[in-house]
C-alpha cells in the first residue's frame, strides 16, 4: 500500500513537473520563434492562455488531489481570459493587452490565495515557498501590465519575459514540493 502510494506520488509529481516545463516553453517560444512576431500581440496573448487553459487542464485531470483544485481554477481562468479575446479583439491592441493580462493576474492572485490558506490550514512548510513564489508573481504580473503601452516588439518582449519567468516560479514551485517532501525530509506532501 505504501509503495503504491509514493508510486503514484512520484508519477503526480513528474505530470507537474512536465506540465510547468510546457508552460515554460511557452514563454521561451515566444522569444524564439520568429514567425510569433509577425502575428499580433493580442492575439498570441490569447493562444497563450488557451495553452495554458488546456496545460492546466490537463494536469488537473492526471493529478487530481481531493481538496486542491488550483489547477482546475487556473485552467477556467485561462480559458475565459482567452475566451475574452473574441469581445475585446477590435478594441485599442495596449489597452486590452494590458487589461486582460492585470485582470488574470488578479483571477490567477485569488486562486494561488485559495493554495495559500490550503498551505496555512494544514500547518504544512510549503507555505512560505507558496507565499515567496505569489508575491513575485503579483509584482511580474503589476509590472508587465503596467508596461505594456509600447510598441508590437516591446509588448512581445515583455509577455514572454512574463510567461518565462511565470513558467520558472511554477518549477521552481514543483521542483522545492517534491525536494521537501522527499523521503529524508519530514514535511507533509500536498499529493496526498
Amino acid at each position: 500500500m505504501l509503495f503504491k502510494r509514493k508510486k503514484e506520488r512520484t508519477k503526480k509529481n513528474k505530470i507537474n513537473l512536465i506540465c510547468s516545463a510546457i508552460l515554460l516553453l511557452v514563454g521561451l517560444a515566444m522569444f524564439i520563434l520568429p514567425w510569433i512576431k509577425i502575428l499580433d500581440p493580442v492575439k498570441i496573448l490569447y493562444v497563450v492562455f488557451s495553452i495554458y487553459a488546456l496545460v492546466k487542464l490537463v494536469e488537473y485531470f492526471l493529478t487530481r488531489n481531493g481538496s486542491d483544485l488550483e489547477n482546475l481554477y487556473t485552467a477556467i481562468a485561462s480559458a475565459l481570459a482567452a475566451i475574452s479575446g473574441f469581445r475585446f479583439i477590435n478594441y485599442e491592441p495596449t489597452i486590452v493587452l494590458s487589461m486582460t493580462l492585470a485582470s488574470w493576474v488578479a483571477v490567477m492572485s485569488i486562486i494561488k490565495l485559495i493554495k495559500l490558506d490550503y498551505y496555512h490550514d494544514r500547518e504544512n512548510g510549503m507555505l512560505y515557498v507558496n507565499l515567496i513564489t505569489f508575491s513575485l508573481f503579483i509584482l511580474l504580473g503589476l509590472l508587465t501590465s503596467i508596461n505594456l503601452y509600447f510598441n508590437e516588439t516591446v509588448q512581445y518582449i515583455m509577455l514572454a519575459f512574463f510567461f518565462v519567468v511565470n513558467g520558472l516560479l511554477m518549477l521552481a514551485e514543483n521542483g522545492i514540493r517534491i525536494l521537501v517532501t522527499s523521503k529524508a525530509l519530514d514535511i507533509s506532501d500536498i499529493n496526498k
